[in-house]
């Protein structure tokens, strides 16, 4: 069974006042709304010298064996608008930890990316940000002894000169070298054995979107339906089971289609893209093109034991917000801390402006359509539904069920073994034919 557990679903409203609390389980909150850190260089020159070439960068020579090692955790905020996801693929090489790698390398944190014993918390998709992304791994320190430090056999640390009681400024360090839309919020020092996957107690999802022409009632009424431990083989792709929880947040009522909402998804863990797939299902509903009963047939698999075919919605409003560790105490610059937060309101300025130019454009354009009731398209772009008459979920042809997936994964794997025994005969039989 593919159980998971949702705690909290929480669909809210950008106001202009602040946070309204309607009742234990529904809240509504306001979302209000320097440059990157770089490190400090002397410039100063020779009086009487002309400035002199730069000498050639070099890689190679860094001594590794000079420094201790530390096992530490680093909390990531990123805009992936402009990225194809977060972890490393062979191609395209557009994502966040090729650049996070990158960064460690350029600045000497990590000697080989493959043996840092490196662990992520989420795995985002192309397009998706974060603001509480943690990754754990093994980078040098500074220091001869703390939490986490590891003195190696090779390692010759108590010889080196200078200050060993610092630790060095790494997200200074990484942030220095990191796109601006990359930014290190934090890090804090963890044991060997801690894994940024395997420890978090619970993760933290946002999605955002305008009102437009959906009735909030009904989908507030079907992510109730969602919250608790179910099967939720029906709301992703089937590829990976773990557990994971639910909570949901509303709107005031209101006519503008232009209000904000927000949807929070708390949860121990999450299926692929089963984020995506419950917001798809409850736009289907908000539009009017299902019932909140369809969220209780999906989740009966006995009813509903394969998954009916549908789109996830856009993965542009989505935000991996949050992740929670017990014992873990997040250490940060507030000097690079202040100048991250001065980057990210620029964006904001920038982003709002364009935003409010649009507005007032459109605000012009409607008038002139009345009495006509202006168009409410304001959520099209994040549902994926395709053209032509709506087709029912319960009418439409459905995906092989979880246990036709599994022992079709169970065949191809049992003939890719086959076939590299046929290989391995084949060459016994060569050698034996012809002997050295």
């Amino acid at each position: 069974m593919i159980k998971k557990k949702l705690l909290f679903l929480n669909l809210s409203v950008r106001l202009q006042s602040s946070t309204v609390t309607i009742d234990q389980r529904c809240s509504f909150s306001v979302m209000s709304g320097t440059e990157p850190g770089q490190f400090e260089r002397s410039n100063t020159k020779s009086d009487a010298a002309q400035p002199r070439p730069k000498k050639p960068r070099t890689t190679g020579n860094f001594e590794f064996r000079k420094y201790a090692k530390r096992h530490v955790a680093l909390r990531i905020a990123y805009l992936g608008w402009s990225y194809h996801g977060f972890a490393i693929q062979k191609t395209p090489h557009n994502t966040i930890e090729a650049h996070l790698f990158e960064a460690l390398e350029k600045v000497k944190l990590v000697e080989d990316a493959l043996n840092c014993n490196y662990s992520r918390c989420g795995r985002t998709d192309k397009g998706v940000s974060a603001l509480g992304q943690v990754v754990s791994l093994t980078v040098r320190s500074n220091l001869l002894e703390a939490e986490g430090v590891e003195i190696t056999e090779d390692c010759t640390a108590h010889e080196r000169k200078g200050d060993k009681t610092v630790e060095l400024p790494y997200m200074a360090m990484l942030n220095s070298t990191l796109p601006e839309d990359i930014r290190v919020l934090s890090w804090a020092p963890v044991g060997p054995d801690f894994n940024a996957r395997f420890n978090c107690l619970h993760r933290t999802y946002k999605y955002f979107f305008p009102k437009g022409n959906l009735d909030i009632s009904e989908m507030r009424e079907a992510a109730q339906k969602l919250v608790g431990e179910h099967d939720f083989r029906n709301f992703c792709r089937v590829r990976n089971f773990l557990s994971s929880q639910f909570h949901y947040h509303l709107p005031l009522h209101s006519d503008s289609p232009y209000q904000q909402c927000e949807i929070t998804i708390v949860g121990l863990a999450f299926l692929w893209h089963q984020v995506r797939c419950m917001v798809a299902i409850l736009f289907l509903i908000g539009h009017g093109l299902e019932k909140p009963e369809i969220i209780d047939h999906m989740l009966d698999i006995e009813k509903c034991p394969s998954k009916p075919q549908y789109g996830m919605a856009s993965e542009l409003p989505l935000v991996l917000y949050d992740s929670v560790y017990e014992g873990v105490e997040w250490r940060r610059c507030e000097r690079n801390y202040v100048k991250t937060v001065s980057h990210f309101q620029q964006m904001w300025t920038e982003m709002t402006v364009k935003s409010t130019m649009l507005r007032r454009m459109l605000d012009s354009l409607e008038l002139s359509l009345l009495p006509s009731p202006p168009p409410t398209s304001q959520v099209s772009p994040l549902c994926k539904q395709g053209g032509g008459a709506y087709k029912p979920l319960l009418s439409r042809p459905t995906s092989a069920t979880l246990e036709e997936r599994l022992a079709d994964h169970k065949r191809k794997r049992a003939r890719e073994c086959q076939l590299q025994e046929q290989e391995a005969d084949t060459d016994r039989q060569e050698q034996l034919q012809n002997p050295l």
